[in-house]
């Protein structure tokens, strides 16, 4: 574990021992993901949250840019008192609601995984939109089984068999290493999906779909 990411695991590690925090984070949909007749939609949730606070100003990924990795950069949002500090000190800019809503498309058009992120008190600081080689959040969670730290959506991804080719696009899209393919087809682990639903826009056949967890079958 280098220097960045033991940063984090310590000040969570603080803040979990004191009783402050329940998790850190927690998984939101993609918009393309869902049905939105049925559900609202992921994207309109995020923004909820951005609406509800009383300011939200735009950042660039922390985690990106000190891994150098080429995904979007200026894809975070900060809330409230935090993001009125960022923008007085110049390190993060106010945007609007019409900006917020194309950064979150274009973040999750990008394969990146919306996680709200928490501070003592179980309030929401952050919105961000994480890939798993540099999120500290995700790398805790993937390469370090932290599973306490990251709450999963209210959605998990369902795979329509008779659509299924096998083609193997999911399981390479897929962060939580939900989906693999071997030499008898496409398996799936739900007790690994955190319902992202970045698996669903790169299915050739259209057979991923989410839905809500208590709707899916006991497995």
């Amino acid at each position: 574990m280098d220097s960045f990411l033991k940063k984090y695991a310590n000040r969570y590690d603080k803040w979990l021992g004191e009783g402050k925090i329940a998790y850190t984070s927690r998984v939101i949909p993609i918009e393309k993901s869902l049905d939105a007749k049925q559900w609202v939609m992921p994207t309109q949730q995020a923004i909820s949250i951005l609406t509800r606070a009383n300011s939200f100003a735009l950042t660039a990924c922390e985690c990106r840019t000190h891994y150098h990795c080429d995904k979007p950069k200026e894809v975070c949002f900060l809330l409230n008192e935090v993001a009125d500090k960022a923008v007085e000190k110049n390190e993060a800019r106010k945007v609007d609601e019409k900006e917020a809503i194309r950064v979150l498309q274009s973040a999750g058009k990008a394969g990146l995984v919306h996680l709200s992120l928490y501070r003592p008190g179980q309030e929401v600081f952050a919105l961000c939109n994480c890939c798993p080689c540099c999120c500290h959040d995700l790398q805790l969670l993937i390469q370090y089984k932290r599973t306490e730290l990251v709450v999963h959506s209210d959605f998990s991804a369902s795979t329509t068999e008779s659509l299924c080719r096998d083609c193997g696009l999911c399981t390479e899209t897929c962060p939580f290493k939900a989906r693999n393919l071997t030499d008898n087809g496409l398996v799936f682990d739900p007790k690994c999906c955190y319902g992202c639903g970045v698996c669903v826009p790169v299915c050739p056949e259209a057979a991923i779909t989410m839905k809500k967890r208590h709707e899916l079958p006991m497995l």
